[in-house]
Formats: C-alpha cells, sequence, structure tokens
C-alpha cells in the first residue's frame, strides 16, 4: 500500500486496511473481489491487458480473479486447456454457439431430446439470425449421419443425458461422425458432470454446464461455464465482454465453494437415485420409470459401457399414470420432495416438463421425444433414499386413489 499519511481523513477512510500487496500470508479458501475496475500501475500494462498481450483485470465485465479461479477449476476437472464461466447456463449455451462461428445462413444440427430452453434458444433466437436449424435422433447413428451429409452443419448440440428421459448417445461414434463430416460438436455435460464422462477426453470441441445445477449443488447461485481448447478463448471472452453474460464474484465464489464438494454431493446422488429408480419400478404405480442403470432403460447397455455400473446420473422420470389433473395433486401431495424447477440440489425436486423445461415445445415434438401427459422429472438429493421413496409413493398412491373412476 502506498504511503498515505499525507491525506485528508475522507481519503483514509476510503482506502485504509485495503490489502497490501506483499502479505505472504495464503488464505486456504479462495478471496472474493467484488470490484467492478482494477487499479493498474501504468497506463503501459494497461493497454498492453487491455489489448490482450499482458495478463491481468481492468474491469470486471472484461474479468475477475474469483471468477477466474472458479473457470480455472472446472477447466481442469473436464481436462480442457481453459474455461470462461457465464452468468447462467443459458448464457453459456449462447456463447458456445458464437465460439464456434455460427453465422447467417449455416446449419446445425441438436439433439432432438435436447433441454427445453436451449431447443428455443438454437431454433428462435439464432433462427431469426438466419440460422438453421434441424433435430436430430442421436441414438439414431444412420439419421445422424444422413442429417450430416445432406445439411452439412457448423455444429451439433447434445447432452450426455437427455432431459427428461435420460437417453445415452454414444459419444465416442457421434463424435466421430461429426468430426468426419466437418462438424464441431458442443457437449452439454450438466447432468453428468466430469465425474461419469469428460467429452473432451473422447474429442468433442466444446463442454458447457449450467453450474447452477451439480457444480454448485446448493440452489444459491445461477452460472454457466463453457470449457475447450485454447483456440475457442478468444470468441469466447469477447462474447462476454460484448453481450455481458457476466457471473458475478458472489455467484462465482459460490460456485467454487460448491465444486468443492462435488465428488461427494455427487456420488451419494447418483447412488439415491440408482436406488429410488428400483423402487419405484417395482412398485407398479407408475407407467414408467426412466433411469440409465435399469435393465429395461432402452441405452442401458450402452450407459454401463461409458459411465460404468455405478454412476447413472442422478435424475429419476416417470410417467404418472394418468392426465395432467392426476400430476397436479401428486405433486401437490408431496411432503419432503419439493416441486421447483431445476436439479442438482442437495435436496429432492421435482418437475413437470410440460409446464416448466418443455412448455414452449409443441404436442408433436413432445411426442417424438416421449414426454406423456404424466412425465415427472424426479432429481434426487442427498437425503435418505427410503425417505425419498416413500414420499413419492404416498403422492402417486394418493393422487391415483382420488382419479375419477373414468380416468384410471
Amino acid at each position: 500500500m502506498k504511503e498515505l499519511a499525507a491525506v485528508s481523513l475522507d481519503t483514509l477512510l476510503v482506502h485504509a486496511g485495503n490489502p497490501d500487496s506483499t502479505l505472504q500470508q495464503i488464505p486456504t479458501s479462495p478471496a472474493i473481489f467484488p470490484s467492478t475496475s482494477y487499479r493498474v500501475d501504468s497506463p503501459e500494462r494497461m493497454d498492453a491487458i487491455l489489448a490482450g498481450d499482458e495478463e491481468g483485470y481492468t474491469y470486471g465485465r472484461h474479468g475477475s480473479p474469483t471468477v477466474e479461479a472458479f473457470a480455472s477449476a472446472v477447466a481442469a476437472l473436464e481436462g480442457a486447456a481453459q474455461a470462461v464461466a457465464f452468468g447462467s447456463g443459458m448464457a453459456a449455451v449462447d456463447a458456445a454457439w458464437h465460439a464456434i462461428g455460427v453465422k447467417s445462413g449455416d446449419a446445425v444440427l441438436i439433439s432432438r431430446d435436447l433441454y427445453g430452453a436451449s431447443l428455443n434458444l438454437t431454433h428462435n433466437l439464432w433462427g431469426r439470425s438466419g440460422v438453421r436449424t434441424l433435430a436430430v435422433d442421436l441414438t439414431d447413428l444412420a439419421a445422424l449421419a444422413r442429417a450430416l451429409n445432406d445439411a452439412k452443419p457448423v455444429g451439433l448440440l447434445f447432452e450426455t443425458l437427455s432431459n427428461p428421459l435420460l437417453k445415452v448417445p454414444d459419444l465416442q461414434r457421434v463424435i466421430d461422425l461429426c468430426h468426419q463430416a466437418g462438424c464441431q460438436v458442443i457437449v452439454d455435460n450438466t447432468f453428468a458432470t466430469p465425474l461419469m464422462v469428460r467429452p473432451l477426453d473422447l474429442g468433442a470441441d466444446l463442454v458447457v454446464h449450467s453450474a447452477t445445477k451439480y457444480l454448485g449443488g446448493h440452489g444459491d447461485a445461477l452460472g454457466g461455464v463453457v470449457a475447450g481448447g485454447i483456440g475457442y478463448a478468444s470468441a469466447l471472452h469477447q462474447y462476454l465482454k460484448l453481450r455481458g453474460g457476466v457471473l458475478g464474484p458472489f455467484e462465482a465464489w459460490l460456485l467454487h465453494r460448491g465444486l468443492k464438494t462435488l465428488g461427494v454431493r455427487f456420488e451419494r446422488q447418483c447412488d439415491n437415485a440408482r436406488e429410488v429408480a428400483r423402487a419405484l419400478a417395482a412398485s407398479g404405480l407408475f407407467a414408467a420409470v426412466y433411469h440409465p442403470l435399469l435393465p429395461d432403460h432402452p441405452t442401458h447397455a450402452l450407459a454401463v459401457r461409458q459411465f460404468g455400473a455405478r454412476l447413472g446420473g442422478a435424475v429419476v422420470t416417470v410417467d404418472l399414470p394418468g392426465p395432467r389433473d392426476l400430476v397436479f395433486r401428486f405433486l401437490k401431495g408431496l411432503n419432503l420432495v419439493g416441486s421447483a424447477t431445476t436439479v442438482g440440489d442437495v435436496y429432492t425436486l421435482c418437475l413437470y416438463p410440460r409446464i416448466a423445461s418443455h412448455r414452449n415445445q409443441t404436442a408433436e415434438e413432445l411426442a417424438a421425444m416421449g414426454i406423456r401427459d404424466g412425465t415427472v422429472r424426479i432429481a434426487v438429493g442427498i437425503e435418505n433414499p427410503d425417505d425419498i421413496v416413500k414420499d413419492l409413493l404416498t403422492a402417486t398412491r394418493a393422487a391415483v386413489a382420488m382419479a375419477p373412476t373414468s380416468s384410471r
């Protein structure tokens, strides 16, 4: 700290106690830097930082030490050369499209079973910019090959575990087919996390996360991340600076703190989800129960081969035996389990896709995905799995018992 003895009291009040750059002690927890701007010791150095010739910070929209600490942690987990953090998962998806160079007149592919907001972003917002979007069933590799040959797409966006029916694509085959056709690959790894798979190791170009979910894990901070090769860094940083989808330092600190317990949280959630799925399937109360490690799941064998026999994700999806009214009664009847529009928190939450994640999809699109009137997504938390199962079954039995005789 420079000498402040000659300044007024008012000035001293502002500057006294600021960190000393010669401080030798290293805190065990990352610091929060809530500053919107950063003083630089010379205009020459500021010029170099703003030009990208030297590392450093000048303005919060351009970068922050707290945000960079979180992003670098995600990069390390995903095996990426670099990662850039954003204010939400959707901002990260949007930035990834920009980073691969999508422009007016281009075609892009998306998984038919993609998260509803990602579908809407690509179809509608990028569509207004003259980008043509084609949805493909990625469990049909022949259909993917035809789409790649016919459309000549710039990029493909898909999820390691689809939302909400948890379909598992053959990651290596999908990535290889795309690259053979000159198509870049963006993988949304939110549901699987790096603990289940690292798509960059299989050749994916970019990986995106809604850090709001499992990476943060506590339902108290929104954020998103794009991780990948250094060749995408300039485009991602330019998007961040000009679009302004900035992750705040407090949110970055919370997400970074949550990231430290991802291993123990996610493994417990996956174990719980596997037990919950088995119990719900055995109950006979549901028209269908979806979890990648259930033997009757359509992509069970592929899931075991790609992810192993233990970690199948922490989401279980069910088809209740009735229409929307029955689903609403079920949701109202839950006691321990909450009804909310997210996954990844430490507590178990249910979501009704038709009114939330996929409310903007047409009846035809929902039917193609397999999302029915009774489809409910259950994001399993870290509670005792017996308590979760008891609450879900109690609410289901009550909802069915209240249904009109004609609808049973």
